[in-house]
């Protein structure tokens, strides 16, 4: 009856062992599904990486373009001021001139003015004398 045990007992052993082999072809079926989904997810995750890094780089890019513009329009702004100084400047310059042109005007009508009035005296007193001489004769 020993033989018979024991070769039930091996039977039972090789059942045990088909199980575990199921167990472990099972198992490495997980793994391999497990395998294939972690590869997908690091495809995945090389993809975001990939749009990250051109995120990237279209943001640095756009910062470039948005530094180039803010200095762009701090260098107008500066040139506006300087322009509106240097018209300032001019328009008081040319406001100066033209002062002084009407203030040299002003002056040389007003010497005309006299001129003008002695001349018409001289020439009242030339009549006068000519009215004077014309009756002397």
């Amino acid at each position: 009856g020993d033989m018979k045990t024991m070769q039930g007992d091996m039977k039972s052993m090789q059942g045990d062992m088909k199980t575990m082999q199921g167990d472990m072809k099972s198992m490495q079926g997980d793994m391999k599904s497990m395998q294939k989904e972690q590869k997908e997810t690091n495809q995945r995750l090389e993809r975001v990486e990939n749009k990250t890094d051109k995120n990237t780089l279209m943001l640095e890019d756009m910062n470039k373009k948005m530094n180039t513009i803010a200095e762009v329009y701090t260098s107008f702004g500066e040139q506006l001021d300087r322009e509106k100084v240097q018209d300032k400047r001019t328009l008081t310059d040319r406001l100066d001139t033209i002062e002084l042109a009407v203030t040299n005007t002003s002056s040389t009508v007003g010497d005309i003015k006299r001129d003008l009035s002695k001349m018409v005296r001289v020439t009242a007193d030339n009549w006068a004398d000519i009215a004077e001489l014309k009756s002397i004769k």
